[in-house]
């Protein structure tokens, strides 16, 4: 305990000296302060936290990281990583930085605002105070609070009220860490106007770097009438380390759909922070991860009825091999006003190794009296008596396997609304024990 502790203070103590190295625009100053000051006050989690009770923070805690810097790169660098959609509807972060000349906004609408968090405040700078304030008093996980102190020059996004955007908006998080290993703190700040519609996905491009720590936030405001679907995909090699952090605010007969895929890494783990504010709101999130080896993936869901007639659904599967290890921890708290409330959560498991080990708690807290709720979680293995049919049938018991495994993950990879993205899922998921 005493080590872990060391451990500990030593890493808020790097954290601090990169908090002070921080630059960034005077405009910021204030607001990053602040929510330093907050993730001080909610201070670094343990594993007696409820929440990181499964991930190895031990690990994290004992590694040596360095401020992020930004790197010039050419565009023929990342053009392989740029999805064949979104050509014309690119944002590049590189190192956590927003990259302009990287990217490319030709196939958006002329009224789509995009620019640095730090320019955005010129004109929005009211409105995003108070938008930051509010968000910070709410605001309970320190990785999250971490990244408003750290970041540098996000990403400001805001579609005009009946902006329906035709392509997806891909999110490029570029790694050019080949020197002291990086803490990068990239973040996107959107505001999706009344009756408007937006497509994300947010990928990961690893150019060089074996050892580094990205901890992402998105922050999602829809407005009366919005859609979003956003897309997560994290695939990353064992000794990277991946927080990402999503909150959305939803308001009257809004809705978003959030899809999570991963093959893990040491650490990737999603939080989730929904609150259905206005009647009439839908939240639905499904993920998928199919680990191997020592990675693992960790989920943490939130989702907050705050008013009546909304609806959410939560659907997450996992699949592990060897010793690697999964945890989703997942709430719906149904606030007194949200009558005629609609939730559901499931996490299913398929584990093939008698070392791997997956964990699941899902939970309801219920204060209103009218409402359909339910939640549920199974563990189990590859059916035994399918394998042998199929090896009747011709089939070579690995071929067998993989196609039991794509069957059960198929239920959230058709989910997802990009098409390259969901065949290469589908070719992960069909050659997961031959890959």
């Amino acid at each position: 305990m005493a080590e872990q502790q060391t451990s500990q203070y030593a890493f808020q103590a790097l954290l601090s000296n990169l908090y002070m190295k921080a630059d960034g625009e005077a405009a910021l100053q204030r607001i990053k302060a602040k929510a330093w000051d907050h993730f001080l006050e909610l201070g670094l989690p343990t594993r007696q936290d409820e929440v990181y009770r499964y991930v190895r923070l031990r690990s994290l805690y004992a590694r040596q990281f360095a401020h992020s810097i930004s790197k010039k790169l050419a565009k023929e660098a990342i053009a392989p990583y740029i999805l064949p959609e979104c050509t014309q509807s690119v944002l590049v972060f590189v190192n956590g930085y927003f990259t302009p000349s990287l990217s490319n906004m030709d196939a958006l609408p002329k009224k789509i605002v995009v620019s640095t968090i730090a320019q955005s405040m010129q004109t929005f700078g009211g409105f995003l105070n108070s938008q930051w304030s509010k968000s910070l008093k709410e605001e309970r996980d320190p990785f999250a609070a971490l990244n408003m102190a750290l970041q540098q020059e996000g990403i400001f996004f805001y579609a005009p009220p009946k902006t329906v955007i035709e392509v997806p908006v891909q999110l490029l998080n570029v790694i050019d860490a080949d020197a002291d290993p990086m803490f990068i703190n990239p973040r996107l700040q959107a505001f999706v106007g009344s009756q408007s519609q937006l497509s994300l996905v947010s990928t990961l491009a690893v150019l060089s770097g074996q050892q580094y720590a990205i901890n992402m936030f998105t922050d999602l405001a829809l407005e009366d009438e919005a859609h979003v679907k956003c897309t997560q995909v994290a695939c990353g090699q064992e000794g990277i380390w991946h927080f990402d952090a999503l909150r959305a605010s939803l308001k009257r007969n809004s809705s978003l759909k959030v899809i999570a895929a991963t093959d893990g890494a040491e650490t990737v783990r999603y939080d989730y922070r929904v609150s259905l504010n206005g009647e009439n709101a839908e939240a639905l999130l499904n993920g998928v991860w199919l680990l191997k080896g020592k990675k693992e993936a960790h989920t943490h869901v939130l989702m907050d009825h705050q008013a009546p007639y909304c609806r959410s659904m939560q659907l997450y599967k996992g699949v592990l091999n060897d010793v690697s290890r999964s945890s989703f921890e997942g709430k719906i708290l149904v606030q007194q006003a949200a009558q005629k409330t609609e939730a559901f959560q499931l996490n299913n498991n398929l584990l093939l190794s008698e070392r791997a080990n997956a964990d699941s708690k899902p939970n309801l807290e219920i204060f209103a009296d009218d409402v359909k709720a339910s939640h549920g979680a199974t563990v189990g293995q590859l059916d035994k008596e399918q394998i042998f049919y199929m090896k009747t049938r011709g089939f070579h018991e690995s071929a067998a396997k993989n196609l039991l495994i794509n069957g059960f993950c198929q239920e959230v990879i058709d989910m997802v609304p990009i098409e390259s993205l969901r065949q290469d899922l589908k070719k992960l998921s069909e050659n997961y024990l031959t890959l």
